[in-house]
C-alpha cells in the first residue's frame, strides 16, 4: 500500500536524540512529543493524634517525563517489531540528549515503551509511546550565550537581561589586563550574592575561570577553589541580572544557556 506524502519535515524539525558517545540519531518523522508532565517534591508524614498529615518536602520541582509518540508504517506485526528493533538499537540507552525545536533536556533513561500492532490497530502501521526520564526537568538552548565586558574602573555594575524562565548557573572568565590578586563580583539582584578571589598568581596575561555549575575555580588549568570564598554566582531567569565588579581592569564574561520549564 503506498501512503501519499504532501510534507516531508526536514531532519532539524524532528526530535533527535544524542547519546553519551556523542552519536545522533533523528527519530523517524511520525515521532513527535506528547506530553512533558512535571510534578513538585512531596513526602507526606503522618501526625500523631492529629488528623491529617504534614507535608515535609520542600515543594522543589521533581522529575519529568517526556512521552514521545509515533507510527511505524509495517504491513505485518513482523514487519513492524523488525523496525523497532532496529529502532530500539538507537534510543535505548542511558544518560542521552533529546533535541527538539532549538531546546535539549538531558534524559536519564526511557523508563517504559508502550505500543499497538498493527494486527491490533487493523491498519498498516504500529504505533509506539516513548517514556523518557529526566532527572534534570529543565530544557536548556542548545547553543549557549556569551556576554562579555571590558572593565576599566572600580567598582563597576553592569547589567544583561536572561530570556529563559529559569534560574541558570554561569561560566565565569575573568580575564585579568593586570595583576588582579584580589577581586569580587557581586549579584546585585539576587540578594548580594557574591564570591571572592584571592590569587597572588592572578598577573596580567592570566585568566580565573569560575565554573558556577561545576563548582570549580582553576587558571592555567590549575585548581584554584582554596582562593575563592562566598558563594558561586547565578543568574536570574526571565528577568534582569545587575551584577558589581570590583578589582583590577580586565575583561569579564558570561557564558550560560537559557533555560525553560
Amino acid at each position: 500500500m503506498s501512503i501519499p506524502v504532501y510534507y516531508t519535515p526536514g531532519a532539524e524539525e524532528r526530535p533527535k536524540i544524542i547519546d553519551s558517545n556523542g552519536n545522533e540519531f533523528y527519530l523517524p518523522q511520525t515521532f513527535n512529543i506528547r506530553s512533558e508532565p512535571i510534578s513538585r517534591k512531596s513526602q507526606v508524614l503522618d501526625i500523631a493524634f492529629a488528623h491529617g498529615a504534614k507535608d515535609v518536602a520542600d515543594g522543589k520541582l521533581g522529575t519529568r517525563t517526556i512521552e514521545i509518540s509515533g507510527k511505524i508504517w509495517a504491513e505485518t506485526d513482523g514487519e513492524f517489531l523488525a523496525a523497532w528493533d532496529q529502532l530500539a538499537a538507537q534510543i535505548l540507552k542511558e544518560n542521552i540528549i533529546l533535541q527538539d525545536k532549538g531546546r535539549q533536556i538531558n534524559c536519564s533513561k526511557i523508563i517504559q515503551v508502550d505500543y499497538s500492532l498493527p494486527s491490533q490497530l487493523n491498519y498498516n502501521y504500529g504505533e509506539f509511546i516513548l517514556y523518557f526520564l529526566c532527572l534534570d526537568p529543565f530544557w536548556y538552548a542548545i547553543a549557549a550565550k556569551t556576554k562579555a565586558f571590558t572593565i576599566t574602573g572600580s567598582p563597576t555594575v553592569i547589567g544583561f537581561e536572561l530570556q529563559g524562565n529559569v534560574d541558570v548557573f554561569p561560566l565565569i572568565t575573568v580575564a585579568h589586563g593586570a595583576s588582579n590578586t584580589d577581586f569580587t563580583i557581586e549579584s546585585i539582584s539576587d540578594g548580594n550574592r557574591s564570591l571572592r578571589v584571592q590569587d597572588s598568581g592572578a598577573a596580567g596575561g592570566t585568566s580565573e575561570i569560575i565554573d558556577c555549575a561545576a563548582g570549580t575555580v582553576t587558571r592555567g588549568g590549575a585548581n584554584k577553589i582554596d582562593k575563592m570564598t562566598g558563594l558561586f554566582l547565578r543568574l536570574l531567569g526571565g528577568r534582569a541580572n545587575s551584577i558589581e565588579y570590583t578589582g583590577a581592569n580586565c575583561t569579564l564574561t558570561f557564558q550560560y544557556k537559557e533555560a525553560w520549564l
